[in-house]
C-alpha cells in the first residue's frame, strides 16, 4: 500500500509538471533575449517595426543566415495568445496534413511548425512572449536548435 501511495504521488507531480509546462519551457525576457543572441553573434535591433503591437519587439539577425528571430513581449498572456492566433491564421495555407506541420499547445504555451516547399516557419509562445522565425527548409535543424537552446 505504501509503495502504491508513493507511485501515485510521483505520478501526480509528473502530471502537474506536464500540464503546466513548468519543466519544459523557459520564459525569456527582452534582456535575456538580447544577451543570449548577442553572445551567438547576432545583431539585435529594437528599431524595426513589428507586425503586431507589443510592449517590446526585438529582432536578432546575422548576415550569413536567411532568417530573423523576432521576439515579442506583451503586457498579458491574453494579448500574446491573440497575436499567436493571428500569425496562425496568416500561415494557415502552410498548415496541412503533412506530417512535418504540427501544433503543440499547453497551459502556458503554444508552438506551430509550418513547412512549405521552401519555407520553414515557427511560432512559439510562452506565457506573454512570442518568438517568430521564418526561414528556409535547409536551416530547419539550426532553427530547431536555436529554440531548444532557449527552451521555446
Amino acid at each position: 500500500m505504501k509503495n502504491r501511495n508513493i507511485f501515485l504521488g510521483i505520478a501526480l507531480v509528473l502530471v502537474m509538471l506536464f500540464v503546466t509546462g513548468c519543466a519544459f519551457y523557459n520564459l525569456l525576457d527582452a534582456t535575456e533575449f538580447k544577451n543570449h543572441f548577442s553572445a551567438l553573434g547576432y545583431t539585435i535591433s529594437d528599431t524595426e517595426t513589428a507586425d503586431y503591437e507589443a510592449d517590446k519587439y526585438l529582432v536578432a539577425s546575422k548576415e550569413d543566415v536567411p532568417y530573423k528571430i523576432e521576439y515579442y513581449e506583451f503586457d498579458t498572456d491574453i494579448n500574446a495568445k491573440k497575436v499567436y492566433e493571428k500569425y496562425k491564421k496568416n500561415i494557415a495555407n502552410y498548415i496541412t496534413s503533412n506530417s512535418e506541420n504540427k501544433e503543440t499547445t499547453g497551459a502556458i504555451m503554444g508552438k506551430i511548425v509550418a513547412v512549405s516547399e521552401k519555407e520553414y516557419i515557427i511560432i512559439s509562445r510562452v506565457k506573454n512572449t512570442l518568438i517568430f522565425i521564418n526561414g528556409t527548409n535547409e536551416y530547419a535543424d539550426e532553427i530547431n536548435k536555436i529554440l531548444d537552446e532557449i527552451e521555446y
